[in-house]
């Protein structure tokens, strides 16, 4: 039976999670590194923008601005020429700085608070020293873009006590606010479009974990299908479905082993089809009788039979029908009672045997002494005789009461039939002559596999049945034939002869011990022939009928099929 391997889904289930966590981080990290390409490229159009605006102003300044020395940048046009820049839209703050962030010329006026830039803590450091600086900085409550470079136009310089130039910076401030708008813009629509990709990698990845959902109850349901089809067909138990109208939709194979099914099969027959008795047995029970098992007997094979109404079938009133084959059971059950019977024989011939052997010795010596003494004497001689004869059949009939009681270790060999048919046609030579039968022996199997004691004596046991058989019939052809033929498990001996044959009767109470239709048989032979194919793990079978002779079949298994170890 398949069971679901839950390892195998929680392996499922982690791969596809950990698939949509890698989604997700891939989606974030290419999200932020084009936000951040974006960003750097934004910064660089302002850094060459205001790069430009200075290198612009710078030239003006050098061309149209100072024409005479001594006017330097101090003359009112200057500070005129900054504000037009500013009110162009784009320069946010024109102006000359000193090294300390000090105003010399803005756009702005120097008293107006919105005229002071706030650079970052390092900015004039690294412009003192390096002479360029551009960067974010603040200018009123505005953020800005700030190129600076230090300058050294004609007229601009500044003396300090000593006469030393001290340095001058230009600085250009651009408004930010366009490009941070837009900036913000591409990063709303990077944004939606991350969460928009990440909603529909959720959407199919949840697609795809019902799809492989349902793949895995598809395929569990097929597999439990696949194992109900196998479980129905191995069952050894015949199963019907019998629709209201009493015609049969599906039997498994089981049910066409039992019913010895032909042809097409089961499936669409009518109940009443159905050869013999079979289809009565398989009718619904009567309303009020007994629910459950019910045993009945069809073509010679004990059945029991089981209906159960199926409520869930598409057809109201259909039903199940369970059919169990109990023949072999009910051979089973026979011979335990026979064995039961045999051993309560067993317990009475040891107790039997003690007592009587002792006095029918003292009995045997007498009749013994009285045959010699007697010797010549009619009718006292003739008297003893028959002491002795009947002595002697009594010791015979309690010899095969110990032996047919006692359990016997079988010990199994090849035995050549060939050899074993020749010991018993000597051994009955003188008997076929007087009553003139034939003996024909043909072998299709030549060796068995038997205890060669217990094969000869059940053997020679069924032809002296078949010539006592033959002696008292009436019939002008009189035969015995032994044969063998090879079975599927097994080899088959058979003794047949064409004697008188038996009834139906007289054949169902053969192999018990003292049943007997002899004038002066004991009952045992045939019962010491079923207790050794006991012993052999195999059968004897009787074919008889009146006026047409009696054949008994003895089936001796190979070893590999034998039902025990050979052992009583």
């Amino acid at each position: 039976m398949e069971v679901a391997d839950l390892n195998k889904e929680r392996s499922t289930l982690i791969i596809a999670v950990m698939t949509l966590v890698t989604i997700g981080l891939s989606l974030i990290i290419s999200t932020g590194q084009t936000l951040s390409r974006q960003e750097e490229a934004g910064v660089l159009h302002l850094q060459l923008s205001a790069r430009s605006v200075l290198q612009a102003v710078e030239s003006s300044l050098r061309t149209g601005i100072i024409t005479r020395p001594d006017a330097g940048l101090f003359r009112p046009g200057t500070a005129e020429y900054f504000r037009e820049l500013e009110r162009s839209g784009e320069v946010v703050f024109v102006g000359i700085l000193d090294e300390r962030g000090g105003r010399v010329i803005t756009s702005r006026d120097n008293s107006s608070e919105t005229a002071t830039i706030v650079f970052p803590p390092d900015a004039l450091t690294v412009l003192r020293e390096q002479g360029e600086w551009s960067g974010r900085a603040t200018y009123g409550k505005d953020k800005v873009y700030v190129y600076a470079r230090n300058t050294a136009l004609g007229g601009a310089a500044r003396l300090d006590s000593a006469g030393k130039a001290l340095p001058s910076f230009l600085v250009v401030g651009l408004d930010m606010s366009k490009h941070m708008a837009v900036y913000q813009g591409f990063k709303q629509n990077a944004l939606f479009q991350a969460a928009y990709i990440l909603a529909a990698a959720l959407f199919i990845w949840a697609l795809a974990m019902g799809l492989l959902k349902r793949r895995e109850l598809a395929g569990k349901a097929l597999q439990l299908e696949r194992f109900q089809a196998k479980l129905l067909d191995n069952l050894p138990d015949g199963l019907l479905i019998v629709s209201p109208h009493n015609v049969i939709r599906a039997a498994n194979p089981a049910a066409h082993t039992i019913l010895d099914a032909k042809g097409s099969g089961l499936a669409g027959l009518a109940l009443d089809q159905l050869s013999d008795n079979i289809g009565e047995c398989l009718m619904p029970p009567e309303e009020g009788s007994a629910a459950g098992w019910q045993r009945k007997t069809a073509k010679g094979t004990h059945l029991e039979i089981l209906s159960v109404p199926l409520r869930e079938h598409d057809e109201v009133g259909s039903r199940l029908v369970i059919i169990r084959d109990r023949t072999r059971m009910r051979e089973l059950e026979k011979s335990l009672a026979d064995a039961e019977k045999m051993a309560a024989l067993g317990t009475l011939a040891a107790g039997v045997a003690h007592e009587i052997r002792n006095p029918l010795s003292s009995l045997r010596g007498f009749a013994q002494y009285f045959a010699k003494k007697f010797k010549g004497s009619t009718p006292d001689e003739t008297y003893a005789q028959t002491m002795i004869r009947e002595a002697d059949r009594l010791n015979r009939v309690i010899t095969d009461l110990l032996y047919l009681s006692r359990p016997r270790s079988v010990q199994p060999g090849e035995i050549s039939l060939i050899q074993l048919s020749e010991d018993i046609s000597n051994l009955v030579r003188m008997d076929l002559e007087d009553k003139g039968v034939t003996l024909d022996i043909s072998l299709e199997s030549q060796t068995v596999r038997a205890d060669e004691d217990l094969l000869k004596q059940a053997v020679l046991n069924l032809v002296l049945n078949s010539l006592d058989a033959l002696g008292e019939s009436g019939v002008e052809t009189k035969q015995i034939h032994i044969a063998s033929a090879f079975g599927d498990e097994g080899v088959w001996i058979f003794v047949r002869d064409s004697g008188p044959g038996m009834t139906r009767e007289q054949k169902e109470q053969a192999f018990e011990p003292f049943f007997t239709t002899k004038s002066k048989g004991t009952g045992l032979g045939l019962a010491l022939v079923h207790k050794t194919m006991r012993e052999h793990a195999g059968k004897a079978l009787i074919e008889s009928e009146q006026g047409r002779g009696t054949t008994v079949a003895l089936f001796f298994p190979d070893s590999d099929h034998a039902d025990h170890d050979w052992s009583a």
